[in-house]
């Protein structure tokens, strides 16, 4: 569970991206774009992800009878 959470840990790679495309130029449009795209994608893969692999965690903790 720890590991799908920190899928979306894309708040500071916002921050790299901005400051490699605005002000030093290091990425070109298409490298920006497509980075951004899989930071938003990993944001709302994490949710999602949690809530499906949830059930499956507590049926495998639970106690055997």
């Amino acid at each position: 569970m720890i590991g799908f959470g920190m899928l979306g840990r894309a708040e500071l790679a916002f921050v790299v991206m901005d400051i490699a495309y605005v002000q030093h130029s290091i990425i070109n449009e298409e490298m920006f774009y497509t980075l951004m795209f899989t930071a938003v994608s990993l944001n709302v893969a994490v949710p999602l992800t949690i809530r499906w692999w949830k059930p499956r965690l507590l049926n495998s903790t639970a106690p055997q009878p």
